[in-house]
């Protein structure tokens, strides 16, 4: 077996084995493809060939620039873990967890679960995805019936308006001076300093700029600048769908300031479209957790499952994630099938005029 890094010209021959799981479904979208494993020194896809040439396996690899206890540290997550040949999925998980500082599975199917407990990784409680507006969204796995089922049910049910949610955070005497701007790319003063959190993603701003870029056709991300008092405190970047929102990633030098300034920005993109769209965001932080249950964000019953590997050396950190700064768009998680432009053309359109026009700036209160 030999493992090779992707390239454009390996497309055809992984898609062909692509088609023939369920689970490599994305891996037959060339756009996301190309763009996300190909553009950047810290995402790679790796893939394993058999002695005919052909993609017996695959797995995706991006490093992210991470913070525990205020040292750096580089986090290896894998994503697209296919394989497509039996067997053929130990090689790359090998190459994996051999390349990595530490190992990540945020998320995951059961049969990566399975491997992982068996290799003794350490599992951190405490992760949970919180919805506003969870109203009978379709999954890839409904049937049709049950598809038509939870359109009629959405329908005849009102949600939460999101820009109403977003006046009252306004409202609140710690937000009064936090306001949101939504920016094409990300700038240095937009990174917020200090040590708020105890883990937390460190992006630099090539990184942000890359990984949430807000021009690529497949996905939409709107990003927004944070200040509070007229300074530069954070960012917040949402995910944005046809029928909801996912707070990709962000970031702020305090907690509580990080949870009004989400909601500010949702309320500032609720400004086209729907403003009863589903929200979906993660949230370890216990502080900001009770802020958004605050104002009907519903965490879920379990958690989402957040496994690390240090590989032979043990992993010495705290199983308390109170403190800890995680947020839902990391690796692929919010890269994921029908793309954007996988809709129908009418969609298309409706959304590019719904996005068109100058970025104004978005201020409540301040």
């Amino acid at each position: 077996m030999e493992i090779v890094t992707y390239t454009p010209e390996h497309f055809a021959r992984l898609a062909a084995a692509a088609r023939t799981a369920p689970a490599g479904r994305s891996l037959c979208h060339r756009p996301f493809v190309d763009y996300y494993y190909t553009t950047a020194e810290w995402c790679r896809l790796y893939l394993a060939l058999d002695k005919q040439g052909q993609v017996a396996a695959a797995i995706g690899l991006e490093h992210l620039p991470c913070e525990h206890e205020g040292r750096p540290v580089r986090i290896g997550c894998a994503s697209n873990f296919v394989a497509f040949a039996k067997g053929a999925g130990g090689y790359l998980f090998l190459h994996w967890v051999r390349s990595s500082e530490v190992s990540c599975i945020y998320g995951g199917s059961e049969d990566t679960h399975r491997i992982l407990m068996s290799q003794r990784w350490t599992y951190f409680p405490g992760v949970r995805i919180h919805r506003l507006n969870g109203r009978f969204e379709t999954r890839p796995a409904d049937p049709p019936w049950r598809r038509a089922a939870k359109a009629v049910l959405r329908a005849v049910t009102r949600g939460v308006d999101v820009r109403a949610a977003a006046e009252r955070a306004a409202a609140e005497p710690q937000w009064r001076a936090l306001a949101v701007e939504e920016v094409r790319v990300a700038a240095p003063d937009m990174l917020p300093a200090g040590d708020a959190f105890a883990f937390r993603m460190r992006p630099t701003v090539d990184y942000l700029n890359w990984r949430y870029r807000t021009d690529l056709p497949f996905v939409r991300y709107r990003m927004f600048r944070l200040t509070q008092a007229g300074d530069a405190c954070g960012y917040v970047i949402l995910n944005e769908r046809p029928r909801q929102w996912l707070v990709a990633q962000a970031d702020a030098a305090d907690p509580a300031a990080l949870a009004g300034g989400i909601l500010l920005a949702l309320g500032a993109a609720a400004r086209t479209g729907d403003p009863r769209r589903e929200v979906v965001l993660a949230c370890a932080h216990r502080r900001m957790a009770a802020c958004f249950e605050h104002f009907g964000f519903v965490p879920g019953r379990a958690d989402r499952p957040f496994a690390l590997s240090a590989g032979r050396q043990p992993l010495d950190w705290s199983p308390d994630t109170s403190n800890w700064l995680v947020n839902f768009d990391w690796t692929d998680n919010g890269l994921r099938p029908p793309f954007l432009d996988e809709e129908a053309p009418g969609l298309r359109e409706a959304r590019a005029t719904s996005a068109s026009g100058v970025v104004q700036a978005s201020r409540y209160g301040a």
